[in-house]
Parts: structure tokens; sequence; C-alpha cells
């Protein structure tokens, strides 16, 4: 089996760390797997100059680079088609938003010789290309139920026979080797909290885009009682990251609020942390719910999108209705001054997790369905 994995720019995102997991897995299981990237140069690059070879031999997989020369985009991806006709793959399984509009380019060629996917990981509007590949790939793979309902509804693109869901699967190591301690490294002045020991410790890790919505967060913590003694991190990185820190500063909060910036392995913060919160107006299927819940941290966070299939509510973690500020506040009030009740859902939220979130399941799954239509 030979497969091509499409990814636009190796970014340190949820749907580029996912790629990499599923290549890797899939190659360690005997797929012939050629990743192909549009853009160099992202954190997850293995090779980000613009000096190295457009071709990469790994010990796992390949990895192909467009020659985009001095124009640097994620949609442009040139030779593509030439680069799929010389591999002749069995597969091509694209990964993100830009991809998937490449994958709506290819549903144009009749009597394609390779199967065709479409993926659906994006709580975002998604244009007309990319639903195209919804709707005349051979196969779609979304990250949960709720994505593949979201493309009957928004879209019209109703598939029961040619769809699978595939949760994303843990990329890291929680089984042997979790942190017992913090290790914290801040890429800005911005210093610890000065309250170290608190009651709860509440911890956010994700890119700081308008939709995450942290400002949010920051204000409904902002309304907890007086005797909480209470810290949260955010961490992370984006355009409204210093919007969200001079919030915390008007709000008098800059003592309790932390902005470590993107942590390459946040393991460490989810030891040190009580409660993993989500207020996000859109999402998928959020990898920060699942890493915190593998963690053991029980989860409080909005009803959107995928983000009720991370965990179960009232066992787990508690689930708001989306924008019910009044009912996160008094669920978080709760939940910081219950350490009993912590505990109980910290050995639900692992074991949730373990169950459902697998990375080795996830890229058997993967495994399974594309020797499933190799032989279709």
């Amino acid at each position: 089996m030979k497969l091509i994995i499409l990814q636009d720019h190796l970014r340190n995102g949820g749907t580029e760390q996912q790629t990499l997991a599923i290549a890797q897995g899939l190659a360690k299981s005997g797929v012939d797997v050629h990743l192909v990237v549009f853009r160099r140069g992202g954190t997850l690059d293995p090779a980000p100059s613009p000096f190295s070879p457009q071709t990469i031999h790994h010990s796992l997989l390949t990895t192909h680079y467009s020659n985009q020369r001095f124009i640097k985009t994620d949609w442009y991806a040139p030779g593509l088609k030439a680069l799929i006709a010389k591999l002749q793959p069995d597969a091509v399984l694209p990964m993100g938003r830009m991809a998937n509009c490449h994958a709506g380019l290819l549903t144009f060629s009749k009597n394609r010789p390779y199967q065709l996917f479409a993926t659906f990981r994006t709580g975002r509007p998604i244009p007309y290309l990319y639903r195209r590949a919804l709707r005349h790939a051979d196969h779609i793979v979304a990250n949960s139920h709720e994505a593949l309902r979201r493309i009957a509804s928004d879209y019209r693109i109703h598939r029961p026979n040619t769809s699978t869901v595939i949760y994303n699967g843990c990329i890291r190591d929680f089984e042997t080797h979790i942190p017992t301690a913090p290790t914290i490294h801040s890429t800005t002045q911005n210093p610890e909290p000065k309250t170290q020991n608190p009651n709860a410790h509440f911890v956010s890790v994700s890119m700081f885009r308008p939709q995450k919505k942290q400002i949010r967060l920051i204000r409904i913590c902002s309304q907890l009682p007086a005797n909480i003694d209470w810290k949260l991190t955010l961490a992370g990185d984006g355009p409204t990251r210093a919007a969200c820190q001079a919030e915390a500063a008007r709000l008098g909060l800059a003592e309790r609020i932390h902005f470590p910036g993107l942590l390459k392995d946040p393991r460490s913060l989810y030891a040190d942390a009580d409660i993993a919160l989500h207020t996000s107006d859109q999402e998928s299927l959020p990898n920060f719910l699942v890493e915190a819940q593998m963690s053991g941290l029980p989860v409080i966070a909005y009803d959107v999108n995928g983000v009720s299939e991370t965990f179960r509510h009232g066992t787990s973690g508690t689930l708001i209705p989306h924008r019910d500020e009044p009912s996160f506040l008094a669920a978080l009030q709760k939940l910081a001054t219950n350490p009993d009740l912590r505990l109980q859902m910290s050995h639900a939220a692992r074991e949730y997790a373990r169950k459902h979130f697998s990375l080795k399941s996830q890229t058997a799954a993967y495994a399974r369905l594309l020797k499933s239509i190799k032989h279709t």
C-alpha cells in the first residue's frame, strides 16, 4: 500500500500534529507513506531550510516539498498532479483546509487510478473546493460524529455509506512518561504569577485566535469569589494574545494569569494543573481536551461542535451550553472548591481518554480503512 498525505504547512497546530502522528504510525505498520508539504518552514517541519532537497527520505517515510520558489503561501502546490502521477499511490489523504481544496481540484480528474479521500476536522466555514472534495472524493474521514452531522446540515452532503469517523489520537505519551513537576519556560518577559500554591490551577492550551475566546475565559475567572485562591495558565501564541494580556492587566489579574507562550510539550503543565477549561466559539475535536484528560484533568467546556465527544458530561467533565457564562462560572466555582470531586472526575477523565483516543487504535483505524479501500 502506497499512501500520499497532503499537508499545506507544518505549523504547530492540532491538524499538523495529527498529520505527522498518522504518517509515522502508518509507516511503522508497513504502509509506504509519502508526505507532500506545500510550504516549507513550519514549527514541525523536519527540514525547514529552503536549501534542503525537495525530497527527503526519513527512516519511516518520505517527505516531498512543492517548489514554491519565492512564493510563500499555504495554498500554492506547484507540480502536485505530476508528483502524484509519478508516485502512483493507492490512496491520497488530504489534511487541513488547503490540502482538501487541492483534493477538490483532483476530483476533476476522470478515471483516477487511486482512491481519493477528503477529511473534515474544522469548525470554520469551508470554501467551494473543499466542499467539492467532500462531495466527490471516494471517502470522507471526519474526526467526530458531530462533524459528519455538520457536513450534512450545513452543506447538504450526506454520505453514510462512504464516510468514517476516526477521532484524533493522543500524540503524547501519558502512559510511560508523565512529568512529576512543572517545567514551564516563558517565551516573554511575563513572569509566573505570585500565586504559586492556589486552591485550584486552571489551564487552557490553544492558539490565540479570535474564535478561541481566551479573553472570555479571563473575564469568567475574574468573577470568582475572593475566597477562592486560583491561578490560570493560558499557553499558546497568536494574534489575540496581546489583547488577552492587556485584559488580564486591566482586571487586576496579572499576578494570577500566566502566558508562557507556545509550549512544545505541555505535559508538565497538565501535571501541575487541576482543571482544563475551554471557551472557544468554533472547534473540531480539540486535542487540548484529549491531552488534558489523558493527564487526568477534569474538563469544563462550552458545547460547540465536537467538544461534547471529548469527554463524558457529568462524569469526567461538565459541558456548558454555548455562551452560558453564569453556568460556566457556577461549574468552575463548584469544581475549584471541591478537591474530592476533582479527584473522582480525574480518574474518569483518564479512563475515558485512554478508551477513546489512543493513538495506536486511531492509527489502526486508518490502516483498516486503507486496507478496505484497496480491495474495492
